[in-house]
């Protein structure tokens, strides 16, 4: 009998964390061609980090899916955890290869985090084999050679999105960082003509009107931390990303990166509208 019920336990964690260790995701794009779309005219890719991939935040990719697919969209989720533009740039030929209409371009928190924290900039040397540590020179390199790969196909149209805010309290190392890479990318973008969802400015100005006095500021051990904290109170107890965000005194961040419902849907929001606005007329 205790044998059974300790099978129906890891049976049951075992399905609760799959989001965590599946690669679903990247299977479906690996094995997309756009030619076979009902209308190439139609497809998505979403490329980018966590903040992407949605397993450990809000998932956009699967939110605005819901949202276009009954328009006939093809949405796909590019996202990998813990990747820098530099480690997209090397999946670039697979994203054009696939030949989208769309590339939703979220890139550069990782980066940031790299380099406000020199132990943080060392890990990712290693862990997600860069041939140097992270540095904005670096990122803004990066992100230039990604967005000219982006462009190899011509029927490819890049929407670039600005990075939220590390922490809700602002006046932190970490939120210059982010502010001068989302300065790059809204210039950059508008250099290029390239659409630009203003998503870190939004929730910026959200939060100024809107906000705990006590919320937890951001710092590599304290979002380590509350990323555990989430990841238990998601994927063993099944709360939503809003109550957890609550839970850590937070109004639209989970853990000081992640997103919850709120932050997620304002990017879907900015996404969405994005696509309908420059699709062809009758798309």
């Amino acid at each position: 009998m205790l044998l059974l019920i300790a099978a129906i336990l890891i049976a049951w964690v075992v399905l609760r964390i799959q989001p965590l260790i599946g690669h679903q995701h990247m299977e479906r794009l690996d094995n997309f061609h756009s030619s076979l779309a009902a209308d190439r005219e139609k497809v998505v890719i979403c490329l980018g980090d966590s903040l992407t991939h949605g397993n450990g935040s809000f998932d956009y990719v699967h939110a605005l899916a819901s949202r276009l697919e009954p328009s006939g969209y093809t949405v796909l989720n590019a996202g990998i955890n813990g990747q820098l533009a530099w480690n997209m740039l090397q999946r670039a030929e697979q994203i054009v290869s696939s030949e989208p209409a769309y590339v939703v371009l979220l890139v550069g928190t990782n980066d940031a985090r790299g380099v406000n924290d020199e132990k943080i900039a060392v890990r990712y040397v290693k862990d997600m084999d860069l041939p140097e540590r992270p540095s904005e020179e670096f990122f803004v390199q990066s992100y230039r050679e990604l967005l000219d790969e982006l462009g190899e196909y011509s029927g490819t149209r890049v929407i670039a999105v600005t990075l939220p805010p590390m922490g809700e309290r602002g006046g932190q190392e970490i939120d210059e960082v982010v502010e001068g890479f989302n300065t790059f990318i809204e210039s950059e973008a508008a250099e290029r003509g390239v659409a630009c969802a203003p998503f870190g400015r939004v929730l910026r100005d959200r939060l100024l009107s809107d906000s705990f006095e006590d919320a937890p500021l951001y710092s590599a051990q304290t979002a380590n931390r509350l990323i555990f904290k989430a990841m238990l109170l998601r994927y063993l107890l099944g709360w939503t990303w809003d109550r957890i965000a609550e839970r850590h005194r937070m109004k639209l961040l989970t853990d000081t990166i992640h997103l919850n419902e709120v932050s997620g849907s304002v990017l879907v929001d900015l996404v969405e509208a994005e696509i309908r606005e420059s699709a062809a007329p009758g798309i």
